[in-house]
């Protein structure tokens, strides 16, 4: 498996690799909000953090259990956001 020179980071081969779906899956969730690379080489390739495998096989099985992405994008990404929201109103 190959990783960045820091060994922090994978490229998009390895998250589909370690997460054992396709690039066009991975691909689906990076559109719709759901993955996010940590970030970017200077070529612009997109890397990952270790946490995106383990997301990005959440996000699926949620997926194959029924859930819209639409409805698990509101979990993660719109949950953070209300949070952040009601500790901004508590200040």
């Amino acid at each position: 498996m190959a990783k960045d020179v820091d060994n922090k980071y994978f490229k998009t081969s390895d998250l589909v690799e370690q997460s054992g779906l396709t690039r066009q899956i991975i691909y689906e969730y990076i559109n719709f909000g759901l993955l996010k690379e940590a970030k970017r080489t200077d070529a612009g390739h997109r890397l990952f953090d270790e946490h995106s495998v383990t997301e990005a096989k959440l996000i699926h099985e949620l997926s194959e259990s029924g859930y819209t992405l639409r409805a698990i994008r509101e979990i993660f990404v719109d949950g953070k956001g209300r949070k952040k929201a009601d500790e901004t109103q508590i200040s």
